[in-house]
């Protein structure tokens, strides 16, 4: 693993080469030059040190297998897995630690991370950059590493922790798994100082995180840390009172619910105010593929690659008039090239498929069955809405100001208003809008695993529609098996 992470230097150090001017690279004075050993020296290196860690997050081994372990490995989707062993195991839940949507994730998580352990080694160094742009920059990178352990842990729960530069990478093998709670406390650590550090707004840009990005995941972490994995009562409160925060200054940091809820999936809003922190893979950065692994089979010139598709079962948790349902679900289709109307029995599957990462609001349509610059939000408002709604429900009953959260979601989704529920019947109701709000959002198994229903809802789902699947419905299967240290060494990254 160590030869792989240390690869991280080498491809940070040819991202700031390639984005180097000739001007620059041609420079009389040698110490000018990118190198492992002399980097960064102004705003704008450190800055491409911080693009080259966000780099591994736009990858489809973000966006694509991450969709295959947070949600083609519960009730939400059946992935399409002819002749693919790989998607039958995460769908059959029968994995193994060399499918490639766990290794692959795995190396770019660590990947980041090491790209982050150089920045917050080497930025205060800088010879051309402020104590405070510094300073911000190194929060950025212990957010960026924040980020990626909470998604290896909650994936894998104990894992390898770095937090420093990879250079000795001559004994991957002897590296032991830190237990998860001790993660969980790193990552606390490293979000607490980047909420003290991030800005509110950077000059420019719009993928980078702020202090409340800072704010939101760490309150998510708290909840998380609250749930089964950690079983830490005591951060109920402490996730409440962070949620809030980012809510009462949602107008300082510039963030609102998007007035409909299907316009959070059109291209042409992707810069929407709700999307607190995001991936961009718009301008031609990195290679967001979900428009075509969503999109189904056999509907002509506009047909997707049809990954994922989804059972009636799950979607009779909406109700009719959730406006949510029809943003989340593709049941119909009308081409822009001979106007036919496609439905769900001419789809490759025949079934409903998710809609929200199909390029709604695309002007060139030609492109929508290959590559998408939509956003992938990875945190947004509604999110912090749930977060302290469950905490506050958790930590104090169900409070005004818990009701109010969640009721501010179902008023946009053309629901009535919850009032007057125990602690008990409020905490089923929160978790179903984090289910209905969040569908196909890469998620739904984490908020599982967290509740402790992981299990029950498999059983139930398998038995009404893959009953023959039953038997793989066990305990070990609520996180998944490290991939071995050997499969972390790939040399093409």
């Amino acid at each position: 693993m160590k030869t792989y992470i240390y690869k991280a230097v080498a491809g940070v150090c040819s991202l700031m080469l390639l984005m180097s001017s000739c001007e620059s690279f041609l420079s009389e004075e040698p110490k000018d030059f990118l190198s492992p050993e002399n980097l960064p020296n102004t705003e704008a290196e450190c800055n491409m040190l911080l693009m080259g860690s966000l780099s591994y997050w736009r990858s489809n081994n973000f966006e694509r297998h991450i969709n295959f372990i947070a949600e083609a490995t519960t009730d939400a989707v059946v992935s399409a897995t002819a002749n693919n062993v790989a998607r039958d195991e995460m769908n059959s839940l029968t994995w193994q630690s060399d499918n490639e949507s766990l290794y692959k994730p795995w190396q770019q998580f660590y990947a980041c991370i090491n790209a982050s352990n150089i920045m917050i080694e080497k930025v205060p160094n800088a010879s051309k950059v402020s104590d405070e742009v510094k300073t911000r920059y190194v929060a950025a990178a212990r957010y960026m590493r924040a980020m990626s352990y909470f998604y290896l842990v909650r994936i894998f729960n104990d894992v390898i922790y770095l937090d420093t530069p990879v250079n000795d990478f001559t004994s991957a093998n002897n590296m032991t798994k830190t237990p998860a709670k001790e993660i969980y406390n790193k990552i606390v650590e490293d979000l607490e100082y980047a909420e003290a550090n991030l800005p509110v707004k950077w000059d420019s840009g719009t993928e980078r995180p702020t202090v409340a990005a800072a704010k939101s995941l760490l309150s998510w972490v708290y909840i998380t840390m609250a749930g089964e994995q950690v079983k830490d009562n005591t951060m109920w409160a402490k996730a409440a009172s962070k949620a809030k925060e980012v809510i009462d200054n949602a107008a300082t940091y510039g963030i609102k619910l998007e007035e409909n809820y299907a316009d959070l999936w059109l291209v042409n809003n992707r810069y929407n105010k709700e999307s607190i922190f995001a991936l961009n893979f718009a301008d031609g950065l990195g290679d967001n593929q979900c428009g075509a692994e969503w999109r189904p089979t056999s509907i002509g010139s506009e047909s997707g690659w049809g990954f994922f598709y989804i059972k009636q079962s799950y979607i009779d948790k909406f109700d009719d008039k959730d406006k949510r349902k029809a943003a989340t679900f593709l049941t119909e289709i009308v081409s822009t090239v001979d106007n036919k109307t496609y439905t769900t029995e001419n789809f490759g599957s025949p079934y409903p498929h998710g809609k929200k990462w199909c390029d709604g609001g695309r002007e060139n349509f030609s492109q929508r069955n290959k590559r998408t610059d939509m956003y992938i939000p990875i945190i947004r408002y509604a999110d912090v809405l749930l977060i302290f709604a469950e905490a506050e429900n958790e930590a104090n009953g169900p409070t005004a100001a818990a009701y109010d959260a969640v009721n501010q979601l179902r008023v946009r989704a053309g629901l009535d208003n919850l009032s007057g529920l125990s602690k008990e019947t409020f905490r089923q109701a929160i978790q179903k809008e984090w289910t209905l709000e969040t569908t196909h959002e890469r998620i739904y198994r984490f908020n599982l695993v967290r509740w402790g229903t992981y299990l029950t809802v498999m059983k139930e789902y398998f038995q009404k529609n893959f009953p023959e699947k039953m038997k793989n419905v066990t305990e070990e299967r609520l996180y998944f098996p490290c991939p071995e240290h050997d499969s972390l060494i790939n040399p093409n990254l």
